[in-house]
């Protein structure tokens, strides 16, 4: 049986490997079905954690990590990247201080 601080683990490292840039990708590629299948079970292994405010600032931190994916694709946007930076302390404030109790 996973501890929440496992899920949170394995949680923040599929986020931190999942192809962000899979829809530049051929859809004959791999890309979109292995982006696909992290987005599947970052979602799943999410859902299993009990405490709803680390789930909501996972899934929180997923869409802001998208955000800034899309806003930054094709060159620099340092608002952006600000705002972004912002949000990723905040959430993760939200999820750390859990995350050491709960190990």
């Amino acid at each position: 049986m996973a501890t929440t601080a496992n899920k949170i683990e394995k949680a923040l490292s599929i986020l931190s490997q999942h192809d962000w840039y899979w829809c530049m990708a051929d859809y004959t590629n791999p890309s979109y079905g292995n982006a696909y299948g992290s987005m599947r079970a970052f979602v799943e292994l999410v859902a299993t954690i009990e405490d709803c405010t680390i789930v909501k600032a996972l899934r929180d931190l997923w869409k802001a990590t998208y955000e800034y994916i899309h806003a930054t694709m094709f060159g620099g946007n340092d608002e952006a990247k600000a705002e972004f930076k912002a949000k990723e302390a905040e959430l993760m404030a939200v999820i750390k201080p859990t995350y050491a109790v709960a190990a």
